[in-house]
């Protein structure tokens, strides 16, 4: 489980954050609904002063909110971080897994007189089981990261739409990336925000 509010990994079962004091589970009530729709951008305004003041004061709005970005850019790493299991690489594993039990068996005398068999079926029993449960670890973070990112996006997206006359979406709403805006509008390399993309 993640913190929504500073992104600390918390243990199973808490009803609060022992860093921030964030509730736990005030945030699990709206996993099944949709995500919150976003309002209509405003105009963006003409002239360049007037833009960059707006952008500032949009910046210095979002700044409140600036954790809950980084913890979203956090989750998303997380959730590109963990891959699925290989059963390839269960497989490799287990193979090395039961020779060396079987050698450590076998050289100590306790199987002498034990069949091949005994080896497929063992290094079969470690692959599939290993496997099956890692799928399963997989498929439980995986839902946990998706719901916690669910969860984050709606509290950005809620505060984006309190935000008076916004006319960046969403995705520039990012203090570092109004940053960068004003300084490319300042510095003449933007002439807009529609020209600039983030990378």
């Amino acid at each position: 489980m993640i913190c929504r509010k500073c992104g600390s990994v918390l243990e199973e079962g808490r009803m609060s954050c022992p860093f921030c004091g964030e509730s736990v589970a005030s945030g699990m009530e709206g996993t099944k609904h949709k995500k919150v729709e976003l309002k209509a951008l405003a105009e963006v305004p003409d002239d360049k002063e007037k833009l960059l003041t707006e952008l500032q004061r949009l910046k210095d709005y979002f700044l409140a909110i600036r954790g809950k970005y980084a913890v979203m850019e956090d989750l998303w790493l997380m959730q590109l971080k963990w891959q699925e299991p290989s059963l390839l690489h269960w497989a490799l594993g287990g193979f090395l897994v039961t020779f060396a039990l079987y050698l450590m068996l076998y050289g100590a005398g306790l199987l002498p007189h034990v069949a091949l068999s005994f080896f497929f079926v063992l290094w079969g029993s470690i692959t599939s089981v290993g496997y099956i449960r890692s799928g399963r670890i997989y498929e439980a973070r995986k839902a946990r990261i998706a719901e916690d990112i669910f969860e984050v996006e709606n509290d950005v997206r809620n505060y984006y739409n309190q935000a008076a006359d916004c006319f960046l979406p969403l995705d520039y709403s990012d203090p570092r990336v109004i940053g960068e805006l004003i300084h490319g509008i300042e510095t003449g390399t933007i002439k807009s925000f529609q020209d600039y993309r983030i990378s």
